[in-house]
C-alpha cells in the first residue's frame, strides 16, 4: 500500500455523513461502577429504565464479548446524567465520528445531524474542514460547521468500556468491547430541513454514508411512527443515490419491527450495507438465512454474508471484525482493487485509533504501520482463499466478487469506541475516491 497516494486520493474528497452524532460519556467497567449501579435484574427488550437493568445489559455484553447497544427511557437517561460520573467525554454517534476522522485525514466531509449544540460541536477535531447543509432561497448551501445552526439540548450516550478478563457482578468479559446505553430524543426522527433538496445534496458529494436508522422511536410525541420516519429517510437516500454511491450502516436495535422496517425501507436504497458481527447475526436470524454449520469460521461468515446479500438484493455487503475485513459484491459495485485499497487503508486507521483512542492526523497512520497484520486475520484470509480456490496476494484476497484483508490489531487498545465506524467510513470513502475517474463535485457553497 502507498499511504501518501491514499491520502492524496482522499484529500478534499466530499463525503456526506448523516444522521446521528452526540456526545459520548465514557465510563470504564470496574468495581466503582458496580457500586454506582445495582445488581443485575432482567433487562427488557424495550428501553432500559433502572440501574439493575443497565447492569444486566452490560454484563450480557461482556459475556458475549462483542459490542451491543440499548436505548434508555428519557427519565433514566436524565437520572444517569445527574448521578453517574464519567471518565471522559468525547464526540460520539456514527455520523459524528465518521465526519471527524475524515476531517483529520484531509477529506471534506459534509455532516448533517440533529441537536448540534455548542457542547457537541466543541468535540470535533477539525470543524473548519466540515460543512453543514443548509436550505436557502437559492437551493442548498454547504456552510462551515462553525456557522451551522445550533440547539441548546445535547444528545448524550453512555459508553461502558471493558477489556478481556474484566469482572462485573460475577461476569468476566470474554473480549475487549463496549456497551452503549443510548438516549433517544424526539428530535432524532430522520427529518431534516434539507430533505426536499436531497438530490442537489447528492450532486455535491462523492459518496454518502448514512446511519442512525436503528435509533428511531416506535412513536413520537407528535404521533408520528418509526415507519413514516423511515419512509421519509428512504426518499432521501433514493435522491442522494441518483448521483452518489450510498453506504448504509445497519446498527443494532432489539426491536424486531424497527429492524424489519429498516431492512424493507432503507436497505433497498443502498449500494452497500456495512455491518459487524452482532449486526450480521441479527440480520441472518431475521432473514431466516441458514447458518452454515460446516467449514472454518471465516468460511461460514463469508457464506452467511453472501446469502444475506442475495436475500437483500443489494450490490454489496461490507463486514468488519477485529481480525479482518470482508466484502462480497457483484458487478454493480466498486472495482475489487478499489475495495481492497479501502480495506488496507482502513486497517491503518483502525490501529491508529486503537493505539491512542483518537486519530489526530495523517502522521498517525504512518505510525500505525508498525503494527503487524493480526496473525488470526492472516490465517482467516488464507483459509478463505483455499476455500475459494484463489491465491493470497500481499496478505489479502481480491476477486471479482470477494475482498478480504487482515486487520492491524493493537493488543491493548486505548479505546474501542468508534473503531468500527472509522473503518467503515474510511474504507468506503477511499474506495470511492480511488474509483472515481470523473471530475469531483464542486465544493463551493
Amino acid at each position: 500500500m502507498d499511504l501518501d497516494a491514499d491520502l492524496d486520493a482522499l484529500a478534499a474528497y466530499p463525503v456526506l455523513c448523516a444522521y446521528n452524532a452526540n456526545v459520548d460519556a465514557i465510563r470504564r467497567v470496574d468495581s466503582s461502577l458496580e457500586s454506582a449501579l445495582e445488581a443485575p435484574t432482567d433487562a427488557p427488550e424495550e428501553r432500559l429504565e433502572s440501574p439493575g437493568e443497565l447492569a444486566a445489559a452490560i454484563a450480557g455484553t461482556m459475556r458475549r464479548g462483542s459490542g451491543d447497544e440499548r436505548a434508555l427511557t428519557d427519565a433514566f437517561a436524565a437520572t444517569l446524567e445527574t448521578t453517574l460520573s464519567t471518565d471522559e467525554q468525547r464526540l460520539g454517534g456514527q455520523a459524528g465520528i465518521m465526519a471527524d476522522v475524515l476531517s483529520v485525514l484531509g477529506a471534506a466531509p459534509v455532516l448533517y445531524t440533529y441537536l448540534l449544540s455548542d457542547r457537541q460541536r466543541a468535540q470535533f477535531s477539525r470543524p473548519e474542514r466540515i460543512r453543514f447543509p443548509v436550505a436557502t432561497a437559492d437551493g442548498i448551501a454547504l456552510r462551515p460547521l462553525d456557522a451551522a445552526p445550533t440547539a441548546e439540548k445535547t444528545k448524550l450516550n453512555w459508553i461502558f468500556e471493558f477489556d478481556a478478563g474484566d469482572a462485573f457482578f460475577g461476569t468476566t468479559a470474554t473480549d475487549a468491547s463496549r456497551f452503549i446505553a443510548a438516549s433517544r430524543p424526539d428530535e432524532f426522527d430522520l427529518h431534516t430541513p434539507v430533505d426536499s433538496l436531497a438530490g442537489a445534496l447528492g450532486e455535491r458529494v462523492g459518496c454518502a454514508v448514512l446511519s442512525g436508522f436503528h435509533s428511531v422511536k416506535r412513536r413520537y410525541d407528535d404521533g408520528e411512527t418509526f415507519e413514516t420516519c423511515l419512509d421519509s429517510a428512504a426518499s432521501v437516500l433514493r435522491q442522494v443515490g441518483e448521483s452518489a454511491r450510498v453506504q448504509v450502516e445497519l446498527g443494532v436495535t432489539h426491536d424486531p419491527d424497527v429492524r424489519r422496517a429498516v431492512r424493507e425501507r432503507i436497505v433497498p436504497e443502498a449500494d452497500v450495507v456495512s455491518l459487524d458481527s452482532h449486526e450480521l447475526n441479527q440480520l441472518r436470524a431475521d432473514l431466516s438465512a441458514p447458518d452454515p454449520s460446516a467449514g472454518a469460521a471465516v468460511v461460514r461468515r463469508y457464506e452467511t454474508l453472501d446469502r444475506v446479500r442475495g436475500a437483500l438484493g443489494i450490490p454489496a455487503v461490507s463486514f468488519h471484525a477485529k481480525e479482518y475485513f470482508l466484502a462480497t459484491f457483484d458487478d454493480r459495485y466498486l472495482p475489487p482493487a478499489a475495495v481492497r485499497r479501502g480495506f488496507d487503508f482502513a486497517a491503518c486507521v483502525a490501529a491508529a485509533k486503537a493505539e491512542d483512542g483518537l486519530v489526530t492526523g495523517p502522521a498517525d497512520l504512518g505510525e500505525a504501520t508498525a503494527y503487524e497484520r493480526a496473525p488470526a486475520g492472516d490465517r482467516a484470509v488464507e483459509t478463505l482463499a483455499r476455500h475459494l480456490g484463489v491465491a493470497v496476494d500481499d496478505g489479502g484476497v481480491e476477486t471479482s466478487g470477494v475482498v478480504a484483508v487482515p486487520n492491524r490489531v493493537v493488543d491493548v487498545p486505548a479505546s474501542t469506541v468508534g473503531i468500527g465506524d472509522a473503518v467503515s467510513v474510511t474504507s468506503f470513502a477511499l474506495a470511492n475516491a480511488a474509483a472515481d475517474d470523473e471530475p469531483r463535485p464542486g465544493d463551493g457553497s
